[in-house]
């Protein structure tokens, strides 16, 4: 739904809050774009949820321009491994955020430039601080690059520098410092360090894999 931003504040705020306590409601996002909520609910049949959206008539037309609704019959989600998320700017808050979903971060000053497909935003962190809220499955590259493994197509060597080719087609240098963490990625599909330092075999590579984006629902 998108909201009539020129009704009364303090009464939109309470239609909001009201959407997020209904009993009925599973998940409501604010978003950006065409429209400002995303709500996802559970109704027993079509004429209960005619029913609920008679009783809340009135409101709807005071502070929503545009409401569409859809009807699951199947739904498709993706699991993370672990439930580690992250706080990032959004319209007018903060928006949760998964770190599995993040494909890379990279430093501008003192502002992280998160990249989550298509979509990125800025934050204002450090690398380390950014780097102890993620987990096993990014490493860093470079002091100011962190990269999801399974967002890496693949380790070059050039000259006598290692480069990770990631799969959006950009690509990140591997500092010397980081070249041990690289190396036992390699050899063993961990990012954890080694006690002893391994030689990288300039012929491996590591084939990417599937990255699916969740689908996203409007009801």
């Amino acid at each position: 739904m998108s909201f009539d931003h020129r009704a009364d504040v303090e009464g939109l705020d309470a239609f909001r809050r009201c959407i997020c306590s209904c009993p009925l409601v599973d998940v409501a996002m604010e978003v950006t774009g065409t429209f400002d909520m995303i709500v996802q609910g559970h109704v027993d049949s079509l004429s209960e949820y005619t029913r609920q959206m008679e009783a809340i008539r009135v409101p709807l037309a005071k502070y929503v321009e545009r409401i569409e609704s859809n009807f699951v019959s199947s739904k498709i989600v993706r699991t993370a491994s672990s439930q580690k998320f992250i706080w990032v700017p959004c319209k007018d808050g903060r928006k949760r955020i998964d770190v599995g979903l993040i494909d890379k971060v990279i430093a501008e000053g003192d502002y992280m430039r998160l990249f989550i497909g298509d979509w990125h935003c800025l934050i204002h962190a450090t690398i380390c601080s950014l780097r102890s809220q993620l987990d096993e499955r990014f490493i860093q590259l470079h002091r100011s690059a962190i990269v999801r493994v399974d967002f890496i197509d693949r380790l070059t060597h050039s000259g006598r520098r290692w480069v990770a080719r990631l799969n959006d087609g950009s690509q990140q240098t591997v500092a010397k410092s980081h070249i041990s963490d690289v190396a036992h990625l390699l050899a063993n599909g961990s990012t954890k360090p080694q006690a002893h330092s391994s030689k990288i075999d300039q012929s491996a590579e590591r084939p990417a894999r599937n990255t699916e984006k969740p689908m996203k629902i409007l009801t």
